[in-house]
Formats: C-alpha cells, structure tokens, sequence
C-alpha cells in the first residue's frame, strides 16, 4: 500500500512538471518515446531497466577530481527514476555500475564519440553498466550516457538530453517523465516499444484536464500510435525506414536495418499476442466498458 502511494504521487508530481494542453505537445512528446526505443544502428529494443540497487565505481584518469561531479550527475538521473544509486562501499558488495574516465584519445572510446555507454544485458533486466568517457567529454557527457545507463537507446531528435546535438546539460521535462514513466511498475523489463509508448500515451492523455481538450488529446494519442504500428508494419513486411533521425547516426548499417526487420516482427507479434489474450480475458469486456 505504501509503495502503490509513493508510485502515484511520484508520477502525479511528473505529470505536474510535464502538463501538455495542446495536440501538438502530445504528438512531440510521443514522438521523443517513440525514437528512444530505436538503437542508432538501425533497430528497436525493448526496455531494459534495474531492479537492484545500483552500486557505483569512478576510476581511472582524474578520477579523485571528478568524482563527485559524476556522482551528483548519476544520482540527479536515478532520483528521477525512484530507483536507489550510491558509491559501491569498499567492504561490501563490488560495484555494478562502472564509470571509467580515461585520458583524451580519439582511438579510445571510438573515432566519433568521446563517451560509450555498455549495458549486460541489453535488454530485460539490466545487471552491470560500464559508462568510458574521455576526460575531455566528461561534463557534457555524463547526463546522456546515465540516460542510456537507465536502459534508453535511443537518440531522439530533439527535446531530450539523449539528443545528438543537444548541447545542454540539463534534463529536460520529458526526461524526466521519460525516467519516472519507464521505472513505474506498468512498465516491465522486456516489455515492447507499442505497449510501453501506449503507457505513456495513457499518462499523457490524463495530464490534460477533462473535456474538449482530453478529448483532442486522445484522439491525438490514438493517432500516433496508429501511425507508429503502421511504422512496424512496413519495416516488417520490408518496406519502410525507422525514424528519420537514425540516417544521422554514423553507427547506422545494413545489418542494424536488417535487424530491424526482424525486431519489427517480433514488436507486432508481441502484439497480436498480447491483444488476443485480452480478448480471451474474462474481464476483457468489463475493462472496455470503463
């Protein structure tokens, strides 16, 4: 009971931050969602997540300088989580979060990027996180390569500290919903890019106070997900292209494209199944009557 409390005021405190009025908000809002499940190579992940404490670890060039800056950065993201981060204690459980600072090298990390984010495993349940970041990147870096530490793969276009170009260093609005959303329990490891954008969908239409405007907005919202299946269903039947914004991305391939594919045929058959087993549900039709 006390955990189903503090659930709802910290989503309703969420939503208060982040209160669309207008279609076009909703539409955009979606959209951030939509494009951070999808992977800059060229496909779809389902969400990853912790459920165990995170225990955190600096190391490596300057690491006594900056570790509390990396600190104060990781922890801003897991509070907006809900979720408990603190440095590993050195007579106690080792660390499952890593974060490396290593001295500026482009052959490093990687030719166009300063920082990496690691994940095991990549989708479900998230175990261990290794965070590289050169020395030089480090400040800019941290907010997004925690975000990705969350279990978010995506680079949306714009709006979110996980843009490409964004140069802020601050969480935006919809970061914060996207954090407090995704590590609510209607959310689950494993879970499928539709059903989840549909969680959000949901908040996001009941942020908007009742009347024409709820109305509009769940038109909106129904819009958007018709359009995003639609999406899938193209790429599956090999048709169609992910979001725009991943022909940006350096790391996109033909093998990223072909997975995407097949990621595309598994996010509809997840689906199909999952609208079936509502229909043999013997509460189905008393939950389409609310």
């Amino acid at each position: 009971m006390r955990r189903a409390l503090f659930l709802c005021t910290f989503l309703c405190a969420a939503l208060l931050v982040f209160a669309p009025a207008r279609a076009g908000e909703i539409t955009e809002t979606l959209n951030i969602v939509w494009e951070v499940f999808w992977q800059q190579q060229g496909y779809m992940q389902s969400v990853s997540k912790w459920r165990e404490p995170v225990r955190v670890s600096v190391s490596g060039t300057g690491s006594q300088r900056h570790r509390p800056f990396v600190l104060a950065q990781l922890g801003r993201v897991a509070r907006s989580a809900g979720i408990e981060l603190a440095e590993a204690p050195p007579d106690g459980p080792g660390a499952n979060f890593e974060v490396e600072i290593v001295p500026d090298d482009l052959t490093r990390v990687g030719f166009y990027f300063a920082c990496r984010t690691s994940r095991t495993p990549g989708v479900g349940v998230i175990q261990r996180v290794k965070i590289t970041a050169e020395e030089r990147a480090l400040r800019r870096c941290m907010l997004h390569e925690a975000m990705h530490a969350m279990g978010m793969a995506g680079h949306p276009r714009a709006g979110s500290i996980l843009s490409y170009y964004r140069s802020s260093d601050e969480l935006t609005a919809t970061d914060e919903l996207l954090l407090k959303l995704w590590y609510s329990d209607e959310v689950k490891p494993g879970m499928h890019a539709l059903p989840a954008l549909a969680v959000f969908a949901r908040a996001l239409v009941q942020s908007v106070p009742e009347g024409e405007a709820r109305l509009e907005a769940e038109r909106t919202a129904a819009q958007f997900q018709r359009q995003a299946l639609a999406q899938l269903e193209s790429i599956a039947a090999g048709k169609g292209e992910p979001p725009r914004i991943l022909f940006q991305s350096s790391t996109l391939t033909p093998a990223g494209l072909a997975r995407g594919r097949l990621e595309a045929q598994r996010a509809l058959a997840a689906a199909k199944a999952e609208a079936a087993s509502l229909e043999k549900s013997p509460n189905a039709a008393t939950q389409a009557d609310r």
